[in-house]
């Protein structure tokens, strides 16, 4: 869900794809994690750096099935070109915001965080201006509200996707 890497020192990109959103609860009597799948939308803004480096900040819209986030990633890219074909390599942190659905409500037993702060990293081929791309993001924080010290919830999102360079 990245970035775009052009022979522009800046390029403003669009992308869309699948996401899977794991959620795994852990508690004193074990642990259980549950996937669902939805999609993304967004754009990033790949700004070059120089010998193969850039830097693409972004906003994303991401919708899972009673959860709709909005995402911040922050990335920073290596690619190799060859011709009008390039290999990038991305990694950053990612801020995700809890935007509505039900999976924010407190249901009396377990109250959500809607802030999470993430570290994304994967890797896009493009050629021209269309790319996919391909990622995983680890969410660093507990997003159980006032848990016990043996408690957690956390999140992760594996990402598939095009973009596309405007």
């Amino acid at each position: 869900m990245m970035l775009f890497v052009g022979k522009a020192n800046a390029q403003l990109s669009i992308h869309a794809g699948y996401q899977d959103f794991s959620v795994t609860s852990k508690t004193p009597l074990g642990s259980d994690t549950d996937s669902k799948g939805g999609f993304y939308v967004g754009g990033s803004y790949n700004m070059e750096a120089g010998a193969g480096l850039a830097v693409a900040p972004g906003l994303y819209f991401a919708y899972v099935e009673d959860v709709m986030d909005l995402r911040v990633p922050i990335l920073i890219n290596y690619g190799i070109s060859l011709n009008d074909v390039r290999l990038a390599l991305f990694a950053g942190p990612q801020i995700n915001f809890g935007v509505a659905g039900d999976g924010y409500k407190d249901d009396g037993l377990v109250a959500v965080n809607r802030f999470d702060l993430g570290v994304s990293f994967g890797a896009q081929l493009s050629f021209k201006n269309i790319s996919v791309e391909g990622g995983y993001t680890v969410g660093m924080l507990n997003r159980w509200k006032d848990a016990p010290s043996d408690c957690s919830v956390n999140t992760n999102q594996i990402f598939f996707g095009v973009g596309y360079a405007l």
